[in-house]
């Protein structure tokens, strides 16, 4: 499952990069742009919360 989220995170973020080039070159019209690198963010921010929770969590070993 790990490697499920590496792949749709470095999904988020090439989509973030294409979007990003081509809202820089104007070739997006409108709010298309702002409104795919929102969507790519909010992806990438779900990946990173989803790594966050399920990470499992290892003991401190001066606490045992």
């Amino acid at each position: 499952m790990s490697s499920a989220i590496s792949y749709f995170t470095g999904g988020f973020l090439v989509s973030l990069l294409v979007v990003l080039n081509m809202t820089w070159n104007q070739r997006l019209p409108g709010l298309l742009g702002p409104a795919l690198i929102v969507l790519s963010l909010a992806g990438l921010a779900a990946c990173r919360l989803y790594t966050a929770q399920n990470q499992p969590r290892q003991q401190d070993p001066q606490e045992a």
